[in-house]
């Protein structure tokens, strides 16, 4: 039998200080088989720890779940049905095109297996291989938290999508136009959410959608870019930070103005979801 996939994506894990789930960048690959002995078996690696594996447990055909999340920009939700697991996973493939294929592929294999004795076979598993100590500590996390999610606040949506693309580039002299690509944009003025995320900071008379499309792939903004990087990598960039009010300290610990400027977003934005 043995049919495999493995996925190129990021973990979401529960964080027991904030309470909330937070995305991991640590590169990851998410392996699913199905052997000989037609055990489901998934398991995630993390790529950056020398392939550590982090994540190990049996799943079922007919209680699996894996879709993307509405609102999100490549993010995936497996669920588990019959115990309520939840596990957030970004897909960290280069073509956004094969995202659909790798779960249809993933489906797929699920749907493979023979459920004939199925329950037979899942009372012979040891209860430790149905749901390890570590998996059933993270679903009663996330049973006892809010889930403030990953699906409540627009801002928050548009916070992950910005983050993924500062982890995807580690270059020294980075530009806004590596984080802002077209592809990105193009990704924010097709999703409703986002427009309402950034709707009250357009001008009165253009706080529609498509002029907040028009406005994203505009020459003007590019040039804008252009000149904010080059801004924030001068010598006045505390002072551009502070105009703009961010936290111009995070340039003591990060020279790189246009890095400093992504992270005093980001902070800012999570300040503002704990008082939400």
């Amino acid at each position: 039998m043995n049919q495999e996939v493995n996925i190129p994506c990021g973990r979401y894990e529960f964080n027991q200080e904030t309470r909330k789930v937070v995305m991991q960048k640590d590169k990851g690959l998410l392996n699913l088989i199905l052997n000989d002995e037609n055990e489901l078996w998934l398991k995630w690696y993390n790529l950056d720890q020398n392939r550590r594996l982090d994540f190990e447990r049996v799943i079922f055909k007919g209680t699996t779940i894996f879709e993307k999340v509405k609102g999100q920009h490549r993010v995936y939700l497996l669920k588990i049905t019959d115990e309520d697991s939840k596990y957030f996973f970004w897909m960290q493939n280069e073509d956004v095109n094969q995202d659909e294929m790798y779960i249809d592929k993933f489906k797929a294999i699920v749907d493979s297996q023979i459920i004939d004795n199925l329950i037979e076979f899942e009372a012979q598993i040891p209860l430790n291989q149905q749901q390890p100590e570590f998996v059933a500590n993270q679903n009663r996390q996330f049973e006892n938290q809010q889930l403030q999610p990953l699906i409540n606040i627009n801002q928050q949506q548009l916070l992950e999508l910005f983050q993924q693309q500062l982890y995807r580039h580690t270059k020294q002299d980075l530009s806004l136009s590596d984080i802002l690509t077209s592809e990105f944009l193009f990704s924010v003025i097709q999703d409703q959410d986002y427009f309402e995320a950034l709707k009250e900071y357009l001008p009165i008379d253009q706080q529609n959608i498509q002029y907040f499309k028009d406005n994203l792939i505009s020459p003007q903004f590019q040039q804008a870019l252009d000149q904010l990087c080059l801004a924030l990598k001068g010598r006045e960039r505390s002072s551009v930070l502070q105009q703009l009010e961010l936290d111009n300290s995070i340039l003591e610990k990060e020279y790189d103005g246009v890095i400093a400027f992504i992270q005093a977003i980001i902070k800012l934005v999570k300040e503002e979801n704990k008082n939400i």
